[in-house]
């Protein structure tokens, strides 16, 4: 009741070798820059594993860019309250400085003793107004030449710190100082 294909296999593998050989792998001969080689391999390996391991630990690389974070932060922040003080307060004092000078020199009493203006604090003396703004506006001009001579000098120094063989980075943004390794073995 069985088909003839199905004795035909039955008697082929009854009659012929059922199982299977390999002939081994010819065997390496292990060379001294062999092991070299594997021993800088396992070492790069080591490494990058305890890199992965120590990512989130603060390093002196990590808190110096924070301190250098840090101090541009308040390097912008005086700069951008100096520009914003200096003139206001300028402004200020020469309105009321300016007030004094106006009073002084270029109003002249009437008969009756009274204040050209029509007596202090009823009227704003347009005058001291526009000293006050002409003389912040002034200072003003002044803190931006500031700056802009203050921001010349700090970009040249930078430059000129770059232009260091020790500080300039290769294509992938590392320094000659930060990429030397220096591989110990403990034998």
């Amino acid at each position: 009741t069985t088909s003839p294909l199905l004795q035909t296999l039955e008697t082929t593998l009854q009659t012929q070798t059922t199982c299977l050989s390999f002939s081994p792998p010819p065997l390496k001969t292990i060379t001294p820059a062999y092991q070299k080689r594997l021993q800088r391999l396992r070492l790069h390996d080591e490494e990058r594993n305890y890199k992965s391991l120590t990512t989130n630990l603060k390093t002196a690389a990590s808190l110096k860019d924070d301190n250098v974070t840090a101090k541009s932060m308040m390097y912008a922040t005086s700069v951008g309250l100096n520009m914003v003080v200096a003139p206001i307060t300028f402004g200020t004092f020469m309105y009321f400085f300016a007030g004094s000078i106006f009073s002084r020199f270029f109003d002249a009493p009437t008969e009756d003793g009274d204040d050209p203006r029509g007596g202090r604090g009823t009227t704003v003396d347009v005058r001291r107004v526009i000293a006050g703004v002409v003389s912040g506006v002034f200072m003003l001009f002044v803190e931006m030449i500031l700056f802009v001579i203050r921001s010349d000098t700090l970009d040249s120094a930078v430059r000129k710190k770059g232009r260091r063989r020790e500080n300039r980075a290769n294509a992938f943004g590392y320094t000659e100082k930060s990429m030397a390794r220096t591989y110990v073995r403990d034998d």
